[in-house]
């Protein structure tokens, strides 16, 4: 690939570790069983009352930490043999920020069932990720996916750090049954495409570039990628244009890669531009001797 500027997003089975606002509808969202990270606050206040547990985490997603503790601890006589009860307050703090206090309850949870510890270990590897610890990552991933081999999330996460590191049939091999099940999820699609632009597949890459709307190409990793792929097929203004759409965005690796995308479309639209002025010119010099030889 020409320009070398593949980013990353890792999704969290029950925390949110990432800044991009994602928010799908349900029938959209291939991980809505499995967590609740890209559920907008309308798909939150749905979660019915009666499920006690799911209820204080989706608090937890929408910010309200505190009160989610609080009810959670105050419960603690009724669901403490519940190896979920620790699980969901351990992510409530992983959420908050604090790993310390999110590490302690899940070691409470880890007795619990394979897809309770699938999770927690799907969790700590994205703090590994978070720190550059691609290693450990794995070790955890391959651990979660291990445990529980029908749980999506963590062979999403998987497939981003193979493509991270261009390991691509590996992230084909893990994304493409998912996508296949899921074929409207706008996560699995650019996981997808990406793995065609890094692999120079640009024709492949488009047609699932066609199935992103005018909205998801208002996100900031997405418009990034589809402006990437149309400079790769040399459709510049097009390009540009998706590359002007963008959301604005926090994520300082986002925001240096598309500057760079950006300058190098400026760059070519530059260079056809003086092209064509040069030959309009020569044009133009050639109806001149005409003329003057009349």
């Amino acid at each position: 690939m020409k320009v070398a500027i593949l980013l990353t997003i890792f999704l969290a089975v029950s925390c949110g570790s990432h800044k991009i606002n994602s928010h799908l509808q349900s029938k959209n969202d291939a991980f809505s069983e499995e967590s609740f990270m890209r559920f907008g606050n309308t798909r939150l206040s749905k979660i019915s009352e009666e499920n006690f547990l799911n209820k204080s985490l989706s608090k937890c997603y929408n910010g309200d930490f505190k009160s989610s503790l609080q009810d959670l601890q105050s419960n603690i006589n009724k669901y403490r043999e519940d190896k979920k009860y620790w699980l969901f307050i351990g992510i409530c703090y992983q959420l908050y920020g604090n790993q310390l206090k999110a590490n302690y309850f899940y070691d409470y949870a880890l007795s619990g069932e394979n897809l309770i510890q699938a999770s927690i270990y799907n969790n700590k590897a994205l703090v590994a990720l978070k720190s550059s610890n691609f290693e450990d990552a794995h070790t955890l991933l391959e651990k979660s996916i291990k445990l529980s081999p029908n749980s999506k999330v963590p062979k999403y996460n998987l497939a981003q750090v193979y493509i991270k590191f261009n390991h691509l049939e590996k992230a084909r091999t893990l994304i493409h049954p998912l996508v296949t099940s899921n074929p409207n999820d706008i996560d699995l699609i650019l996981s997808m495409m990406t793995i065609e632009i890094a692999e120079g597949n640009f024709t492949k890459a488009y047609s699932w570039a066609k199935r992103f709307n005018d909205e998801n190409l208002k996100r900031e990793d997405i418009s990034l990628y589809v402006a990437l792929l149309y400079y790769e097929l040399k459709r510049y203004e097009e390009a540009k244009a998706i590359i002007g759409g963008q959301r604005a965005t926090i994520i300082e690796e986002i925001k240096s890669a598309t500057n760079a995308l950006s300058n190098k479309i400026n760059i070519e639209l530059e260079r056809i531009k003086e092209e064509k002025d040069s030959k309009d010119a020569n044009v133009k010099k050639g109806v001149k001797r005409v003329a003057v030889k009349n």
